[in-house]
């Protein structure tokens, strides 16, 4: 069970994402979320964390506003990733058989190059294949095979993506923001 000090904790790191400023952001993610970040990444205002450690970053990879980051059954992005405003990646469930309501985690892994566009959840034990994207309000729950591109609740095939698309990605960095 967390500590009133821990939940305190959590929310005041949210608190410090919502600052302006890139690398106070960046700082915060790694010095007290203790993300492993492994080179350039963009954090918008307003990324949330629900915890201490488990989320690792690849480089060049965009997380924008408003996006969930369950790092509790562990979490690794890749590089080149972008994820959308306001998508949510989860690694801790509620077992819905368990008597007690007991909670079950489970890690999450998005690959190189993906996309997880707007509102888009990635339930736990999922696992988001290359240069897929997860079309916006798509719900991954288990494997979306590379350089796919999915869609709906649940989320099913709806196309392929070209091998060359998003080689290369922009930091997005607006100033005061």
């Amino acid at each position: 069970m967390r500590s009133l000090a821990y939940d305190a904790y959590v929310r005041l790191v949210n608190l410090l994402l919502r600052a302006p400023g890139h690398l106070l952001r960046r700082l915060v993610f790694v010095k007290l979320v203790r993300a492993d970040v492994q080179g350039g990444i963009s954090l918008e205002r307003g990324v949330r964390v629900t915890g201490k450690g488990g989320v690792t970053v690849g480089p060049d990879t965009n997380i924008n506003a408003g996006v969930l980051l369950d790092g509790r059954g562990g979490l690794r992005i890749g590089s080149k990733v972008n994820i959308s405003p306001e998508a949510l990646i989860l690694t801790a469930e509620h077992d819905p058989r368990s008597p007690r309501f007991a909670g079950v985690e489970a890690g999450v892994v998005i690959g190189d190059r993906a996309w997880v566009a707007a509102r888009a959840i990635v339930l736990p034990g999922s696992a988001v294949g290359e240069g897929s994207v997860v079309a916006a309000g798509a719900v991954v729950r288990g494997e979306v095979e590379a350089w796919s591109i999915v869609a709906g609740n649940p989320a099913r095939k709806v196309g392929d993506r070209p091998r060359d698309a998003q080689s290369h990605l922009e930091p997005y960095r607006r100033w005061f923001h």
